[in-house]
């Protein structure tokens, strides 16, 4: 509580909170993918295999021919493409034909040459998927002919990618230091087998085994690819590493392979190790000497021993009433587990992985024989032996060296309130009692240093529901209210820890870190949510992808922790920086996102439902008042357009106006980041790479609308320059910088002209 109140009044000037992608391919995505036009292998997927080998010689002349290869390009394998595309809401083609303008614009064409044919490996990965995936659906249904033309092209297709399959293991060395060979596990082989009896199956003999057969081989298919990749990846880690002390450039090109290789494979991690997803990703794409080999090993296996966990949970639910969903989950369980298995030995010993393997035996055993005592007993031993794994990880994990009681009593306070204001009626005593302790002396304080009143916000709040004057409006203020105290409280220790970060002692930075962390506990579901965006007419707001915001700033948290040691101060100073940066950055789009979640609730129900409009508009309000000053610095006009909106007339919001009056307010912060990073580069190494970060952290904020009015090659090519800008200042290459700044303003120039 003195740190609290002291560091709080040390930056009293501080008025307001201001700063400074992905798509999975999981089951549910192939399964609900929209259907492709099946015809002959010979007429859409030969003709696209063909044009990727030829492509994949042309990639490798000297110099590339970019015209060439956008020849070949054209035609089936673009189709092929923009067809996968559709079904992963993607943007590979756009991919490809920003990796062809570099190549053709001289820009890292070696490095451009392999976005291309690990983006197209893509394609053909998820064609494969689609297809088989399309027989296992339409078994029933569907005539052995229609079939087995649909299992061709998965067969032809993968012709694409056998190279890719047909490669020895990699596993991490002994000091866990590296990358070594393993052994060849055959996944050519295997998928060739697999391949050879889907097919059989299709003939329908014993209609009911076959669709069995047909759903396991699916499986293996899948999953043995996924494997393949999966070595992909750290093949291109193995390289890295390798290089990167004596060969800079060849060390860049496997970070980016490795990148395009882990897009592939990415769902398989996301949904079950979400933060180990965001670790991943910023070592496939940040400085090559941050790249660990432990880390990425571990936040992998952590990915797919929550597939395993997943698959072990409905096998249980289904064996001994759904013989068939029981058998292919536990080949699901067995699969997902080769993948990390040659890693797990190596961490505990030969013994326990034959046992594993016993148990996964066992269960696929008990699934076909429907035992529900021998699967359960071997669903046990796979658990417990998971548990163990998992413990032997390297994992990013935040963990609090001081004690937050304070903080930790005000977080479940607004939890508790949370509950409290969803109740009808609302309880207004309970709210105001647990309002009263160290939720409220928090508010004080942030109120105290903010030159704010939202102490008072609150008391009147919790006032008008006992009072039964609009309680669910005052609910939604109460919350979004706290919600803004935790936000700042958040913003003053970070910044507090970046700029004392000289003068202040490790231990007393680690206190206000801790600090910071526990006050981002209340608010982390909001940083949860899905992303929003203006609809294709511009005229109502939608649901788009989710950015992961959560994790990448719990990632923060735990990389700006590990920098507070001290041992490198001058790139732990640049470190904590950065990490601060992301912190309050991905905190204020994740408000911003509040609000146009909100401006679609108005839109969505000023017509039928005033009440709820009203609701909505006055929570889109309350998250406005968070970011407000992000906005009004630079666009005044346009943020009393926002306010006007958001207390006016609920018939009067419009999301594009909104929405474009957003993005002006948060253009002005990126010109600036630019600025910034134009005279530091070269000269102030961490100026420049804390710069060029918040120049992407604000990009990141408006370019799902840029996609939306430029469309997705501009979006691209704005994420590769601001990629390019962020190596160049790391690297102090002034040229390189310049030529991304000059990319990135023009797109910016183009997408201010298409704003409202």
């Amino acid at each position: 509580m003195p740190y609290l109140s002291r560091y709080l009044m040390s930056l009293a000037s501080v008025l307001i909170l201001f700063g400074g992608l992905v798509v999975l391919i999981s089951e549910s995505t192939a399964v609900h993918a929209a259907a492709l036009k099946t015809t002959s292998a010979e007429d859409v997927i030969e003709p696209a295999v063909s044009a990727f080998q030829e492509i994949g010689v042309l990639r490798k002349e000297n110099p590339i021919n970019a015209d060439a290869i956008a020849t070949k390009y054209a035609g089936a394998l673009q189709a092929l493409t923009k067809q996968a595309d559709i079904q992963l809401v993607s943007n590979m083609d756009s991919d490809v034909l920003a990796a062809i303008d570099d190549i053709r614009n001289d820009n890292e064409p070696k490095l451009a040459a392999q976005i291309i044919d690990k983006t197209l490996q893509r394609v053909f990965f998820q064609t494969i998927l689609e297809r088989i995936t399309s027989v296992r659906d339409s078994f029933d249904s569907q005539a052995t002919a229609e079939l087995g033309l649909k299992w061709d092209e998965a067969t032809a297709a993968f012709e694409a990618v056998r190279g890719t399959a047909s490669r020895e293991n990699k596993i991490i060395s002994a000091d866990r230091q590296s990358i070594e060979t393993g052994d060849n596990p055959g996944l050519d082989i295997q998928i060739t087998d697999a391949l050879a009896r889907g097919k059989a199956a299709l003939n329908k003999e014993n209609a009911a085994e076959d669709k069995i057969t047909v759903g396991i081989e699916r499986q293996i298919i899948r999953l043995s690819l996924a494997r393949a990749y999966y070595i992909g990846v750290l093949r291109e880690v193995d390289g890295l590493i390798d290089k990167r002390e004596r060969n800079l450039e060849g060390a860049l090109i496997n970070q980016k392979e490795g990148e395009f290789f882990y897009r592939i494979i990415e769902g398989f991690i996301a949904t079950d190790n979400p933060t180990g997803n965001v670790l991943i990703k910023s070592q496939l794409t940040g400085n090559v000497s941050n790249v660990i080999a432990d880390e990425v090993v571990s936040e992998l296996s952590k990915g797919f021993v929550g597939r395993v966990k997943g698959e072990l949970n409905a096998n249980e639910s289904s064996i001994g009433n759904d013989r068939e969903r029981a058998m292919i989950v536990a080949e699901e369980a067995w699969l997902y587990s080769n993948v990390f298995i040659p890693d797990l030995e190596l961490r505990l010993g030969s013994t326990v992985r034959n046992d594993l393997g016993a148990a996964l035996n066992k269960l696929r055993d008990a699934s076909s024989e429907e035992d529900t005592t021998k699967a359960g007993e071997a669903r046990q031993v796979i658990t417990a032996i998971l548990g163990d794994y998992e413990n032997s990880l390297v994992l990013a994990d935040y963990k609090k060296t001081n004690s937050t009681d304070f903080i930790d009593a005000a977080v479940s306070a607004f939890q508790a309130i949370g509950v409290l204001r969803r109740e009808a009626p609302i309880n207004a005593d309970g709210i105001a009692a647990e309002y009263t302790g160290e939720l409220q002396q928090l508010t004080q304080l942030v109120d105290e240093v903010f030159a704010l009143t939202l102490n008072n916000d609150i008391v009147v709040a919790i006032d008008a529901i006992k009072n039964g004057n609009q309680e669910k409006l005052a609910a939604q203020v109460i919350d979004k209210t706290l919600q803004r105290v935790f936000a700042l409280a958040v913003y003053n220790r970070v910044t507090l820890v970046r700029d004392t970060f000289d003068s202040t002692a490790t231990e007393v930075l680690g206190l206000e870190w801790d600090q910071a962390y526990a006050a981002f506990g209340a608010i982390k579901g909001t940083a949860a949510r899905e992303d929003r965006i203006l609809s294709a007419d511009r005229q109502s707001i939608e649901t788009g992808s989710n950015p992961g915001l959560d994790s990448i700033i719990t990632l923060a948290f735990i990389r700006g922790q590990h920098a507070l040691s001290k041992n490198n101060v001058t790139e732990d100073k640049i470190m904590v920086a950065v990490e601060s940066e992301v912190i309050v950055s991905s905190l204020i789009r994740a408000f911003f996102i509040g609000v146009l979640r909100e401006i679609d609730g108005v839109i969505d129900k000023r017509e039928r439902d005033l009440e709820g409009a009203l609701i909505n508009q006055k929570e889109g309000e309350f998250f406005y008042r968070i970011v407000e000053a992000f906005i009004s610095r630079d666009n005044s006009l346009g943020n009393d357009i926002i306010k006007a909106q958001l207390t006016g007339d609920v018939t009067h919001v419009v999301a594009d106006q909104v929405i474009s009056e957003i993005s002006r307010g948060v253009i002005g912060y990126l010109s600036d980041s630019l600025d910034n990073n134009e005279l530091t580069v070269g000269v102030d190494r961490g100026q420049a790479m804390v710069s060029a970060e918040q120049a992407s952290l604000y990009a990141g904020i408006v370019i799902s609308d840029l996609e939306m009015r430029l469309g997705a090659l501009q979006r691209i090519k704005l994420d590769n320059a601001l990629q390019d800008l962020k190596e160049a200042s790391g690297a102090d290459d002034v040229s390189k910088a310049n030529r991304a700044k000059q990319i990135i303003t023009a797109i910016f120039t183009d997408y201010w002209n298409n704003l409202l």
